[in-house]
């Protein structure tokens, strides 16, 4: 501990030291480098596979509350230090927040192993940032939904393993997490014991190199407590530059596609582009302010078309009508209407 006696017992800092002492007869030895070790490049290559039971926003609530719900959604993810967080495709008309993107993020990096920190260059002092990753699954319209659907922070220094299966995926996975109180009491009102939390592992991706599961996504609300909104399945793999050149991939599935070679996603078609475009041609005349012409127009063609082809008959009608007053005016009309043998 650093002291001053202006302050007597009040310690103003810590000095950490490294002191070797050799005998005096013997030749000390080389000195020894103790420089620290250089950050080293990394790369960081997250996939996300599929969203289940996301917690959408309905901007029209439907009226029967079992119908289902499209929304369009989007992936995102963001490493620490970064300024925006990468944005996958969009999933249009995902049926009641089940998604899947099969999409590729890429994010490179500084690592410090010894201190297991991320290293942001600086002019003055390099930033040393924990190595957090924040996944979130958010509407693709902002104007719906402002703020992510759900999001999910891991620490790749000590990240909680993933579930096998969406069954399997809890809240009780994220660190610190606290049930909130409306939760407990729906428990003790339900009279049921309240699910054992099921026992979660650690692990530092940077030694396991790869991980793959299923995570939480969660909100945090107005009380403190976080929420559970949806699970993610997600794959993580660290690697250093040089393995990341022996092994390229591209983003989302973008060439080169490999390593691992990522399908396209199998969707659930929702949109007939046929009755989708007549549909919205009608809906567009109806919602049109020139709406009372064009309903003019359609009712003075139908009645220019009534009296064209009564125009265009009125010979052959009035030569009946007139023959059929005349006595045997109906054989007369039968005979000249047919043709000379």
């Amino acid at each position: 501990n650093l002291y001053n006696p202006v302050l007597p017992g009040v310690s103003q800092g810590r000095l950490l030291m490294w002191c070797d002492i050799f005998p005096w007869m013997e030749t000390p030895p080389e000195p020894m480098n103790i420089d620290p070790p250089l950050p080293v490049e990394m790369e960081l290559r997250v996939i996300v596979y599929d969203c289940i039971n996301v917690e959408t926003t309905e901007e029209d609530p439907p009226e029967d509350a079992s119908s289902d719900t499209l929304h369009d959604l989007v992936s995102k993810s963001q490493y620490v230090g970064e300024a925006e967080a990468e944005v996958s495709e969009i999933h249009t008309r995902a049926i009641n927040g089940n998604a899947s993107f099969n999409w590729r993020f890429l994010h490179k990096f500084n690592y410090a192993y010894l201190e297991r920190k991320v290293i942001i260059p600086n002019e003055i002092e390099d930033k040393k940032l924990d190595p957090v990753i924040t996944i979130s699954m958010c509407d693709a319209d902002p104007s719906i939904a402002p703020l992510p659907y759900g999001s999910v922070k891991l620490n790749l220094a000590n990240c909680p393993r993933g579930a096998s299966s969406p069954f399997q995926c809890s809240m009780d996975m994220i660190p610190g997490y606290v049930k909130p109180p409306e939760i407990i009491e729906a428990e003790k009102e339900s009279g049921e014991p309240p699910p054992a939390p099921s026992k979660i592992t650690y692990l530092s991706v940077f030694k396991k190199k790869k991980t793959l599961g299923w995570w939480p996504i969660y909100v945090k609300r107005k009380n403190g407590f976080l929420y559970q909104t949806g699970m993610m399945s997600i794959e993580l793999e660290v690697m250093t530059k040089a393995q990341a050149e022996k092994r390229p991939a591209g983003k989302g599935r973008g060439e080169p596609n490999s390593n691992p070679t990522i399908d396209e996603p199998i969707r659930i078609p929702t949109t007939f582009p046929v009755i989708d475009s007549k549909v919205k041609m009608v809906k567009f005349i109806w919602k049109s302010p020139n709406k009372p012409k064009l309903i003019l127009g359609v009712v003075a063609q139908l009645v220019g078309g009534i009296l064209g082809g009564f125009l265009l008959n009125f010979s052959t009608i009035a030569q009946e009508a007139v023959a059929g007053l005349m006595p045997g005016g109906s054989d007369n009309a039968t005979a000249a209407a047919e043709p000379a043998s």
